[in-house]
């Protein structure tokens, strides 16, 4: 099986767009045909990477996959052996300008379970110098595997050609490496706010992002293009990962409905491609509009978003809104999962900064009020959940799957200890707290879960 592939690793600076937003763009331009996938999470980059490019983005972390496998398997699914499979991830940085560069875990473990080339993208606004001692650092990490391997590498945020030049001249007397080319400082863009990325802002806020793309692309041998293709290509052969699980018994009759929206994409499409490899239709739902399906319907999956800014679609869309009720007697399969599950829960609350939307009340389904917040600072903590008590999901003691926190919601047990199952740090880790509620084969949980970490518990929750 052929898969070209790559990666594209982001130095970090905080409040700032990661450059292969910029590349991606820029290469869906020149009309290479793209399949996109982020490799950690970062909801602002995935929105943002969809806003730019036009197409959905499939999440790819390693920690979340929960093993080599699960994210081959993963991949294999998402990608296509006609389009440039295009990995985007964070490289990692320093915490202070005196400190060592710490690469972040994932990069290395994508490099080496996909088997691909990484290109990690180095800032240069400094001198030549600490440039390449950052170079050193970062490579001497990615190097240790002998699997991985580091051709070539960007440079961004340089001031001008002549520092390009210095920077080029050191990386070539040091490394064994080449340089592809550089994003000058000036197309640096600062990262907008989530709420910027949705209805009529959106593409007022991407606007000087794509600008900037294009331009980057019109500059005549500033990035040397067709090498991203080209170590692609390098290694393009893919061994076909196993079957975790079977598919499901008459899997083709099983019809999932998907709820579509803007506002729920910030999970990328993963548990839709996981519905597909285990025989499902996925039968796509617009919350807009009144498109009606002629076939049955046999469970419902509403996809991590901000649901507080379009709560009252769900109640206005007779078509969804009867869906809903249908399913909520607990006999078919339904997921709410991350910032959709005030969907099915009682009360929904809002702080002063969040007004506007819609206040009051879910579909009731399950026993939780849903508090939203403002945005905490820093990357949603990832956590492995355990059977707390019979759920749909988790029937074994020695079963668990890994998700993330919503950094904005928190659901409220109206009766304490409800609650499916326990969630940890790791899965070896402390408890840090409860999550998830119940009722027959209805599910819904505060996390955005990485149900690919558990693909066999997830099939027999299923199939019923």
């Amino acid at each position: 099986m052929i898969l070209p592939r790559l990666i594209i690793a982001d130095e970090h600076r905080p409040g700032k767009i990661m450059s292969g937003v910029l590349i991606a763009n820029a290469l869906r331009n020149m009309g290479y045909k793209l399949r996109l996938f982020l490799g950690n999470v970062d909801e602002l980059s995935l929105r943002i990477l969809q806003l730019t490019c036009a197409q959905p983005v499939t999440l790819l972390d390693p920690t979340l996959c929960d093993g080599r496998a699960n994210l081959r398997w993963l991949f294999e699914q998402a990608a296509s052996p006609d389009c440039l499979n295009l990995i985007i991830t964070n490289l990692g940085g320093r915490w202070t300008a005196d400190s060592p560069f710490r690469v972040n875990r994932e990069c290395p473990l994508l490099a080496e379970w996909l088997e691909c080339d990484v290109v990690p993208v180095i800032y240069s606004d400094t001198s030549s110098t600490l440039t390449a001692r950052t170079l050193n650092e970062v490579l001497s990490v990615l190097r240790k595997n002998e699997k991985t391997a580091v051709h070539s590498v960007l440079f961004r945020s340089v001031l001008n050609d002549r520092e390009y030049e210095l920077v080029d001249r050191e990386a070539g007397r040091q490394f064994t490496i080449m340089t592809i080319g550089s994003i000058p400082k000036y197309m640096e863009r600062a990262a907008p706010t989530m709420s910027d990325l949705f209805f009529e802002k959106a593409s007022h806020t991407v606007f000087p992002i794509k600008s900037a793309s294009l331009q980057l692309w019109k500059m005549e041998r500033q990035i040397n293009w067709p090498v991203f293709s080209a170590l692609a290509n390098l290694n393009p052969n893919w061994t076909r990962q196993a079957r975790l699980c079977e598919p499901i018994t008459d899997g083709g009759k099983v019809n999932i409905a998907v709820i579509r929206h803007e506002t729920l994409t910030l999970g990328g499409n993963g548990t839709e491609h996981l519905f597909r490899a285990l025989g499902c239709n996925v039968i796509e739902v617009p919350l807009e509009g009144d498109i009606l399906h002629n076939v049955p319907i046999h469970g419902v999956y509403i996809p991590h978003g901000i649901t507080h800014k379009s709560i009252s679609k769900f109640f206005s869309n007779i078509y969804i809104k009867t869906m809903l009720k249908r399913a909520s007697g607990g006999n078919s399969f339904m997921l709410a999962e991350g910032g959709s599950a005030p969907i099915l829960g009682e009360k929904i609350i809002l702080s002063a900064e969040q007004s506007t939307g819609r206040e009051g009340r879910g579909f009731g389904v399950l026993p939780y009020n849903s508090v939203f917040r403002s945005v905490t600072a820093g990357a949603p903590k990832k956590y492995a959940a355990f059977r707390k008590k019979t759920n749909p999901l988790l029937s074994g003691t020695q079963e668990w799957v890994w998700g993330y926190s919503s950094r904005n919601l928190s659901l409220e047990s109206i009766s304490p200890g409800d609650e499916c199952w326990d969630t940890h740090e790791s899965v070896e880790g402390n408890k840090v707290g409860a999550d998830g509620w119940c009722k027959g084969r209805i599910l819904a949980s505060s996390m955005r879960m990485e149900l690919w970490s558990a693909p066999a518990s997830f099939r027999r929750w299923l199939e019923g």
